[in-house]
């Protein structure tokens, strides 16, 4: 007979990883993506009198978009495939930190496939002229938030490639705990930074350049066209949870330090409970904002900071969203969006879609999965997804792992399109990964732990007790 304390470990041992999804072996990775349609952009002929009509502006034509693929391990094979009917159309191996440029027609929808993972990085031809890994001396900015060597949002290894222009710092890194992080370029040239628990460091990186950042405490990392010199933010993005996921009680995200007052670009919390949720400007450690929000009822604000963090006492979902409304207080706003969000099995996901926008909201799943979308059941297939296009709330149920991908163009004028874009494409397998990370609070009073991590600790509370009161009933018989 085992002795008590051997019980208790043994039991300890199996609860724990119920409540940590980790990564394990996968025969193939998947992952899905479409080339907006319209790439090109009008602007008003005159600012001051939209009667006069729109003009296209002919360096924002382009007529494809580009798949980088970049490998983490020796020996990885991939194959690219167009949707629908599963045409293959690129097939090659990759060794680490080899990548390979896939061109594809504009509203090409795709999916990759490989028996390892990858980083895999949308965007559209470069601003400046060329063919990237050829001669493109720029690359379009990338929107949203890459993932780690483990498909993850949140760690401490990424093999990513960054995208933008020769000006500007289109990188953030958020450090959720202390970290000494050091980034290597395809060069063998390297820059090193030492962050605090919920700090963060802005980056100009080469354009089109792998790096390879590795940490000593978990980070996230974030792209996108905002700096500390007041940059207008106007292409929608979802923002995952630093627990992992997209649901969840603490986020990380840039910001800005001003906003247009017209303008209809907000951040927006959508939650399936009420919360108390507080918004934390993370450049002093101070709260910018504090209020409630109710089940159901979206609430959006403007936070004026180049970087937040945002936490809540109940789960919820951030997004960062532009209307696609004109109005501005000066000249026309441009809305766009093109952006990622994972759904995990078994959780609802709310979200919001823009009101003044043509909508493309593609869900898309590698198995065959059994959805709710607005409490409406259905059944979406692999390589078949599922589109909504309704603007406002939404909530997303499903069994198996999805992917959301958010396409919107501004309703006005008529045939508006998108004026380039870059986005990193997270894989369908790695949506339900959790990194297991124990958070500080921002304001570095004493110690706090994640929801997860409370409820994980209340089961092994109770099951100590019930194996003490079991040893304690056996002496007694004994």
């Amino acid at each position: 007979m085992l002795k008590g304390s051997e019980t208790l470990l043994n039991v300890i041992l199996l609860v724990v990883p119920v409540y940590t999804v980790l990564l394990t072996p996968q025969t193939e990775y998947v992952y899905y993506g479409v080339v907006p349609e319209r790439t090109y952009q009008y602007i008003p002929i005159e600012e001051t009198d939209l009667s006069r009509g729109w003009r296209l502006i002919p360096s924002s034509i382009a007529d494809r978009g580009y798949i980088s693929i970049l490998a983490l391990q020796d020996g990885t094979q991939v194959r690219v495939y167009t949707l629908p009917g599963k045409e293959l159309v690129y097939e090659t191996t990759l060794n680490s930190m080899q990548k390979h440029y896939v061109a594809l027609r504009n509203g090409t929808m795709f999916k990759i496939v490989s028996n390892k993972l990858v980083s895999v990085l949308l965007i559209s031809p470069p601003p400046k002229g060329g063919v990237p890994g050829v001669n493109a001396t720029e690359g379009p900015i990338a929107t949203g938030f890459y993932t780690s060597v483990e498909g993850s949002y949140v760690g401490r290894e990424f093999v990513m490639e960054a995208s933008q222009g020769l000006l500007g710092f289109a990188v953030h890194i958020f450090a959720l705990e202390k970290a000494e992080v050091t980034l290597t370029d395809e060069d063998g040239e390297t820059q090193s930074y030492v962050l605090d628990a919920n700090s963060y460091q802005r980056l100009r990186l080469k354009p089109l350049t792998t790096y390879r950042v590795t940490s000593t405490g978990n980070i996230m990392i974030q792209s996108g066209a905002t700096d500390e010199t007041g940059y207008i933010m106007r292409r929608s993005f979802f923002i995952p949870c630093a627990e992992g996921g997209f649901v969840g009680n603490r986020f990380y995200s840039k910001a800005i330090g001003t906003y247009d007052v017209m303008e209809e670009n907000l951040f927006v919390i959508s939650a399936l409970e009420d919360t108390k949720v507080t918004v934390w400007d993370l450049g002093n450690r101070k709260i910018l904002l504090e209020f409630n929000v109710k089940a159901g009822e979206p609430v959006s604000f403007k936070p004026k900071a180049y970087a937040i963090a945002v936490d809540s006492d109940k789960p919820i979902t951030l997004q960062f969203l532009h209307s696609g409304s004109i109005k501005s207080s000066s000249g026309t706003a441009y809305g766009i969006g093109f952006s990622y969000m994972g759904v995990r099995p078994n959780e609802v996901t709310p979200f919001v879609l823009p009101t003044n926008s043509t909508i493309y909201a593609y869900i898309f799943t590698d198995k065959e999965a059994n959805v709710m979308v607005d409490d409406v059941p259905m059944t979406v297939k692999p390589d078949e997804p599922f589109v909504i296009s309704t603007p406002g709330l939404h909530t997303i149920y499903s069994n198996r792992n999805l992917i959301l991908l958010l396409l919107h163009y501004p309703l006005t004028p008529e045939g508006q399109g998108i004026n380039g874009f870059g986005v990193p494409v997270p894989c369908v397998e790695t949506v339900n990964v959790n990194p297991g990370i124990i958070l500080s609070p921002i304001s570095g009073e004493g110690f706090t732990l994640p929801t997860n991590y409370i409820i994980m600790l209340a089961v092994i509370v109770t099951i100590m007790a019930v194996a003490i009161l079991m040893m304690l009933r056996r002496r007694k018989r004994d």
